[in-house]
């Protein structure tokens, strides 16, 4: 099979996520004993389809099928990175982090996002921070840079939302912690009525004004 025809079967058959949970999927199976290497244009063509803002089950084939292979071309890394980094559900970006992991390595992938976490913006540093609990097993000071980074950040940032998210995941290396919202609750009441605040947290970070997401 292709990756047009593929993908179709993939949709049609509707078990997403089949490998995180290491659970067959019959149609990946078949393409990869089919192509036990990717070629250049299949690679091509996997960007492509994690590049285009489409529907996210395009983006859940490819991260699936890559499950299933021990290396591919380091040109998908940054898509898959990205993708990583700005997908909304915190539970489900494990999926395109996973198999960078286990091709390239927890080092090159902590590098990449320590490289990235000065550069991007408020929204994608929090989605840098929602990463750090996939890169595992953290050994031999593979990741140190990267927790540096993100801690200098946080210890010089007054953003509310954002010293929120750094308490979750270093909450005993956080600077006067105890003024920091410890739940969803609190930071939701802490920045009622601000509207900067707002828009980030419900319109850019996806957050629900009901039920919000990361509850800590």
């Amino acid at each position: 099979m292709n990756i047009k025809t593929t993908l179709e079967k993939y949709k049609e058959l509707g078990e997403y996520f089949s490998p995180e949970y290491d659970r067959d999927n019959e149609v990946l199976i078949e393409f990869k004993e089919g192509n036990p290497i990717l070629s250049k244009l299949q690679t091509i063509e996997l960007i492509e389809l994690l590049l285009n803002k489409s529907e996210n089950a395009n983006k859940y084939f490819v991260a699936d099928l890559l499950y299933l292979y021990d290396n591919f071309d380091k040109e998908l890394l940054e898509p898959l990175i990205t993708i990583a980094i700005n997908f909304k559900d915190s539970s489900f970006n494990r999926i395109f982090i996973k198999p960078c992991i286990a091709t390239f390595g927890v080092k090159a992938i902590a590098e990449n996002l320590t490289e990235k976490f000065n550069k991007v913006d408020i929204v994608e540093r929090i989605g840098i921070l929602n990463l750090i609990y996939w890169l595992r097993p953290q050994e031999n000071g593979e990741t140190d840079k990267l927790h540096e980074t993100i801690l200098e950040k946080a210890n010089h940032t007054s953003n509310i939302i954002e010293l929120y998210h750094y308490k979750l995941r270093y909450s005993d290396k956080i600077k006067d912690g105890k003024r920091i919202p410890s739940n969803a609750k609190e930071l939701i009441s802490a920045i009622s009525g601000n509207k900067e605040y707002e828009d980030l947290l419900y319109n850019k970070l996806g957050w629900k004004r009901t039920t919000p997401a990361n509850s800590g």
